[in-house]
């Protein structure tokens, strides 16, 4: 489902004492199944990314199109349609939650879509296991759970009906190395067997960088450089945009400058691999 922002600006309050740009004559098109990550410090307008692409917001200027739906001013014609076919995890997963139980709330967006199913228990149990939980969760309150479960029903609640769109918007903070590489396989196999296109929101650079096809760095309101992972080999413009180096690569360029002759990695196995044939 192809993803296009044409020259698009983001303002609110406009013309108050209050006004503020967030997003600043963006432009960019995904038009193939994959993992893509937007990645930027705090205040940088990813947040605005995913609003726009579910028509949570409209641009002030230029227009977003997602597949057949345009966001661009006027009211989207069927808007629920566009909202089933993107599924969106907000930053606060909480904010998401207003059933009394987890099955309660895994099953309300498949009401809400109307979607025609025969296996609702099935659907909310296979949920639940994609994510890591499982049926001890079904009649507790969604408010009760931690910050990492309420992470993890969350994205079943949107996986249960099956969106062509997934934005995750900063999803890896709190999690623990375990459940970023549940992540990992998880979102893995979404795009491999699912053909998902699947946005991550984030300024988590050593994880989209194990997991990412396609890069696109943000500050202060604009893009400014996009494309393949290796973009998060610059230590100089990572700095310059207030972002750390993905650590596995701080690691390898530190061994370089020393002498050797290192490859670049994106998981710890294959670098314990490459540091023991390469330097020993």
């Amino acid at each position: 489902m192809e993803i296009i922002f044409d020259k698009v600006t983001f303002v609110i309050n406009k013309n108050t004492p209050l006004e503020k740009t967030i997003l600043n004559n963006i432009s960019f098109n995904i038009s193939n199944s994959g993992i893509y990550s937007f990645i930027g410090a705090s205040n940088s307008g990813k947040t605005a990314i995913g609003d726009l692409i579910n028509a949570l917001v409209v641009p002030t200027k230029g227009k977003v199109r997602i597949g057949n739906f345009s966001n661009g001013g006027r009211k989207i014609r069927n808007i629920n349609r566009l909202r089933f076919e993107t599924g969106y995890v907000y930053k606060n997963p909480y904010d998401m939650f207003f059933n009394k139980t987890v099955e309660d709330e895994l099953s309300f967006g498949m009401k809400y879509f109307k979607y025609k199913t025969d296996k609702m228990s099935l659907r909310v149990n296979d949920a639940l296991k994609l994510v890591g939980l499982n049926e001890s969760y079904l009649e507790l309150d969604p408010l009760s759970l931690n910050l990492v479960d309420a992470k993890k029903l969350a994205l079943a609640c949107v996986l249960i009906y099956n969106p062509k769109i997934i934005i995750l918007d900063e999803y890896t903070n709190g999690l623990s190395s375990n459940d970023k590489n549940d992540l990992i396989r998880l979102l893995r196999i979404l795009k491999t067997k699912y053909k998902k296109t699947i946005i991550l929101l984030s300024k988590d650079t050593s994880f989209c960088y194990q997991v990412t096809d396609y890069v696109y760095l943000l500050s202060l309101t604009r893009l400014i450089k996009e494309g393949k992972k290796d973009i998060l080999h610059d230590q100089e413009l990572l700095a310059s945009i207030n972002l750390e180096v993905p650590k596995i690569v701080s690691f390898v360029n530190e061994c370089n400058k020393k002498g050797h002759e290192i490859n670049y990695y994106t998981n710890i196995l294959d670098l314990i691999k490459g540091v023991y044939r390469d330097v020993f």
